[in-house]
């Protein structure tokens, strides 16, 4: 509403032709966002993007070493995802095949919602497959966001792409 950020590269979701900027979509996901209005939006606001660090401790929620937000299995009621054609979720529970309100699931044990699956989620540092190799061990700063890195799935993902280890980059 304050006008300070460009729409997104499209204005409809998977199934809603009008989505952004809908009232009826206001506690839904922002979609279709590039990493650099995600972060200008987030210069604006007075915030950033968290890290990779920072984001999968919060992911996490206090479980160390469990591959989801909420232990180490994943079913189609603990999260929006592999609603795509042909995975397992498509038309679970009746619920569209695209994002869901925001808390449509279980928190995690931070109380955290939605940090597997929905939409993919930026993040502040830039992809490298050699980067943890060679980075500090405590709370690495991540390389140039070149290839910004994405993380936590999203509607039409598969479960390995929800889990909390795993990294993915987007142009």
């Amino acid at each position: 509403d304050a006008k300070r950020c460009s729409a997104p590269g499209t204005l409809g979701s998977k199934t809603r032709t009008s989505y952004y900027g809908n009232p009826r979509y206001g506690a839904f996901p922002v979609v279709h966002f590039a990493w650099n209005q995600a972060t200008a939006y987030c210069g604006w606001a007075g915030k950033s993007l968290p890290s990779e660090a920072e984001w999968e401790y919060a992911a996490r929620g206090g479980l160390a070493g469990k591959r989801y937000p909420r232990g180490d299995s994943l079913s189609c009621a603990d999260a929006n995802y592999g609603r795509a054609e042909g995975f397992a979720c498509r038309g679970h529970g009746g619920l569209p095949d695209d994002t869901h309100e925001v808390g449509s699931h279980a928190a995690n044990g931070y109380g955290l919602h939605d940090m597997a699956g929905n939409v993919w989620e930026w993040v502040n540092d830039g992809y490298s497959e050699s980067y943890y190799g060679e980075s500090p061990v405590n709370d690495p700063p991540g390389p140039e966001p070149d290839y910004p890195v994405v993380r936590g799935g999203a509607w039409s993902a598969p479960p390995n792409y929800l889990r909390v280890a795993y990294r993915g980059n987007y142009s």
